[in-house]
């Protein structure tokens, strides 16, 4: 009996400690405000990162604590959304190649968008930017780049075309970098700049010369041509003959400051295009026609030889004959080395002596070089002609030199016709 009463007793207190835990849970909660989930307006795609300030919604939190009176509007607290950027993501990755596109500066802006520093920002623009710069001006050198191997080459002829391209080039670029970054950001600009004068450096190797580099082969080229024209005008000026190994020495300096900042293959094509061998290599060989390989390995194979033999002589004939026989054996050697059989045959037909006479008629003529070798086989053939006329004993002296005088004739008309074709289908080319 006892222990069904004490049974009860606990019964009771368990459910009197359960009401007064439901108790303290209402009246906990009572007091606390009915929180709403809320939803954020969204920027336009165009927008970029700017923060927006219109709201389609906002978090509403009523009290509910202590009712408002039956005729008073709810009481309602509005919560300003806080700023946030708008980000465009994509695939896509940007480089140097995008920088003038409409992309690149939905791209820039979202990368302020995303927290990016500002500074890293400008970092990759600017380098951005002057990648496309550099690829610009590979592709005008390219673009500029002309036969260099060929007799008409004269580096001289596109220097100023070349140079105005260039500056161009720049100011695209700062329009470019003030678009981007600012005005501010022109007259801060680090950039080297580059000078287009006095040779052209075009081409796939000099062409793709850094700025730094590109600079300080000018500024060589332009002290190579202050010393030369001083050395001239102080041996004009007494009257004294020049000195050719003088002369070398000079271009040797130009040669020594150049390989301490190119590489052997920049400088190789550097003295291809640009030096003093080439330059006589190119006349030597006008008629012949080497191709741009060709010339390279002829010149390859006798420059050493020349220009040493310039140091130390200044001519050939300044040599004694068994030295000057030597030099010339090794020069021909290495010709006939660098050419097929068949090109080495007609290389030695350019000795021939009405060969030259062709080639000295084709430059007081200004014409192409293409025109040589015609002019020399017509004037082989009248040469034969000519040798006939006057072995002709059937022929008085008068018939002989009408006859002659026919020939020449007709070898300066077709000369006319010829050269007049020529340079007429030159000027079309150019």
């Amino acid at each position: 009996m006892r222990e069904r009463n004490l049974l009860y007793v606990f019964l009771v207190l368990n459910v009197a400690l359960a009401g007064a835990f439901i108790v303290y849970l209402f009246v906990s909660t009572s007091g606390q405000p009915n929180v709403q989930l809320a939803s954020f307006g969204t920027n336009n795609a165009g927008q970029g990162p700017k923060w927006t300030n219109n709201l389609k919604a906002a978090a509403t939190v009523t009290n509910a604590a202590a009712p408002p009176p039956t005729n008073a509007a709810p009481v309602t607290n509005t919560v300003a959304e806080a700023p946030a950027p708008k980000p465009v993501f994509t695939q896509k990755k940007f480089t140097w190649e995008d920088v003038e596109t409409d992309a690149y500066k939905s791209y820039v802006e979202s990368l302020r968008a995303v927290g990016c520093p500002e500074d890293k920002i400008r970092t990759i623009i600017k380098t951005d930017i002057d990648e496309l710069f550099l690829k610009k001006k590979q592709k005008l050198a390219s673009e500029t780049d002309r036969k260099w191997w060929t007799a008409e080459y004269s580096y001289a002829f596109m220097v100023n075309s070349i140079g105005e391209k260039g500056q161009h080039l720049e100011e695209e670029r700062r329009d470019l970098l003030a678009k981007l970054l600012g005005m501010e950001a022109t007259q801060k600009d680090d950039f080297q700049n580059l000078q287009w004068g006095p040779v052209e450096l075009t081409g796939p190797v000099l062409g793709n010369l850094v700025p730094k580099i590109h600079n300080e082969v000018q500024e060589i080229c332009a002290r190579s041509q202050d010393r030369q024209m001083t050395y001239q005008m102080d041996k004009a000026n007494t009257g004294q003959p020049m000195n050719p190994i003088e002369m070398a020495k000079l271009r040797e300096q130009t040669r020594i400051d150049l390989r301490k900042i190119l590489t052997p293959d920049e400088v190789e094509e550097f003295t291809l295009r640009y030096s003093h061998n080439a330059h006589n290599l190119r006349g030597e060989l006008r008629g012949f026609d080497p191709t741009a390989e060709e010339f390279r390995k002829i010149f390859r194979g006798i420059d050493p030889l020349e220009h040493q033999m310039a140091l130390e002589y200044g001519s050939p004939e300044a040599m004694s004959e068994k030295q000057r026989e030597r030099f010339l054996r090794q020069r021909e050697n290495a010709i006939k080395e660098a050419l097929a059989p068949n090109r080495y045959e007609a290389y030695l037909m350019t000795k021939d002596p009405l060969f030259r006479q062709a080639q000295m008629t084709a430059s007081q003529y200004g014409a192409p070089s293409k025109v040589v070798m015609p002019i020399y086989q017509m004037t082989k053939l009248n040469e034969t002609k000519r040798q006939k006329i006057l072995g002709d004993n059937n022929l008085s002296q008068q018939q002989k030199n009408e006859a002659l005088s026919a020939v020449n004739m007709d070898q300066q008309r077709f000369i006319q016709q010829i050269v007049t074709e020529a340079i007429t289908r030159q000027q079309q080319q150019q």
